[in-house]
């Protein structure tokens, strides 16, 4: 089964909108800037190795630099400044990489969020569905996939579509974009 592209875009974005908290942990020193570091980056490698992105390894390679002052025979105090000073230094890159990641999946969303717009418009203007409130909003969407898989016209669409996401993320796109007052 395909996985949902929809839950990685989120996902990275998540993880993405949460570093510049961390970041600010770092300038003001606070003593818990390092154990948050590590924890968003054991967040960021789980996620992406369960996509099977490499970008995994990339994150692993800098958390490894996190590790290498430890491994050095210096006083506590000393391994502190050097891990701190490690992970402020491989701030960027971390970011960086998630941003790359997330980059080509955010463009195939939005390709996506783009032709299902223009596929409910040509159904809008055809009237060729209406929304029955008693079927439920689920069964409507339903209906849409199904009249876009069908029609002759707009077969092609449900192609392309398909060849770009799940069917599960087509629904959850559908769903999101459709207004039910458009279709009388």
């Amino acid at each position: 089964m395909q996985k949902s592209i929809v839950h990685l875009v989120n996902e990275l974005s998540r993880l993405l909108l949460a570093f510049s908290p961390l970041v600010s942990q770092f300038e003001r020193k606070q003593p818990q800037a390092l154990a948050s570091l590590q924890s968003w980056l054991a967040d960021a490698e789980q996620l992406l190795s369960s996509y099977g992105l490499v970008a995994s390894a990339e994150l692993a390679g800098q958390r490894s630099k996190l590790s290498a002052p430890a491994l050095s025979n210096e006083h506590r105090g000393q391994l502190r400044k050097q891990q701190l000073r490690v992970a402020v230094d491989i701030l960027y890159p971390l970011q960086q990489c998630l941003q790359q990641v997330l980059l080509p999946y955010q463009q195939k969303l939005q390709q996506s969020t783009d032709l299902i717009r223009h596929l409910l418009s040509v159904i809008r203007q055809s009237g060729a569905l209406s929304y029955n409130a008693a079927a439920g909003f689920d069964a409507f969407v339903q209906q849409l996939w199904q009249l876009i898989g069908q029609h002759e016209q707009l077969k092609a669409g449900a192609v392309q579509l398909r060849s770009l996401l799940s069917q599960q993320d087509v629904i959850l796109l559908l769903a999101q974009e459709v207004n039910p007052a458009d279709f009388p």
